[in-house]
């Protein structure tokens, strides 16, 4: 499985659209408790729960990681995990999914400067007071410790997305093929 995992506005949902579109991974759908945005579609983008269903789910253990971040629940259930997938996960969900299962997943940061950021979140319409609380929590959750949890470190400040795609779907195609040799070469 792949997981991306970057501040906000570094690309990762654009990333994810590509590798779907392009190279046929499937994107999982994680669950949250947020609102839905504009243009989000349930079970597309996410699966929408009630804070209470997802406290519900949580007490079931239905989750394999979850998370609370900016005021919202975060989750993904294990029935989702597969080689064939893509995930965007925080840092707290990514941790939860290194100690479970590092060797069935590789991790590419996204790394954007802050400016940039600022931008392309000003272009997506967020209001000004929210960007400056995002910029700020991001600086400190997307810190250095985060980044060395990862397999690669793209920066996507300047170059073009359908590029980064590209070089995570072939560092990702490259590993799981090193994965799959070395597993039948074992037996």
């Amino acid at each position: 499985m792949l997981i991306l995992v970057g501040p906000s506005a570094s690309g990762k949902t654009q990333i994810v659209q590509i590798l779907r579109a392009k190279y046929g991974l499937n994107k999982m759908v994680t669950y949250t408790s947020r609102q839905m945005r504009p243009g989000e579609r349930e079970g597309i983008d996410y699966f929408f729960l009630t804070k209470e269903e997802f406290e519900k789910r949580i007490n079931e253990g239905f989750f394999i990681e979850y998370v609370t971040y900016n005021g919202n629940y975060y989750g993904t259930s294990l029935s989702q995990v597969s080689s064939d997938k893509v995930v965007i996960l925080e840092p707290n969900g990514l941790k939860h999914y290194l100690e479970k299962l590092r060797s069935e997943v590789k991790v590419a940061f996204l790394r954007c400067s802050k400016e940039i950021v600022r931008i392309r979140m000003q272009h997506r319409g967020d209001a000004s007071d929210v960007i400056a609380k995002r910029l700020l929590l991001d600086e400190e959750v997307f810190n250095k410790d985060v980044m060395k949890l990862a397999d690669w470190v793209i920066d996507t400040s300047a170059s073009n997305i359908y590029a980064n795609a590209e070089e995570i779907y072939n560092l990702y195609k490259t590993k799981k093929n090193l994965f799959i040799l070395l597993s039948i070469r074992r037996f």
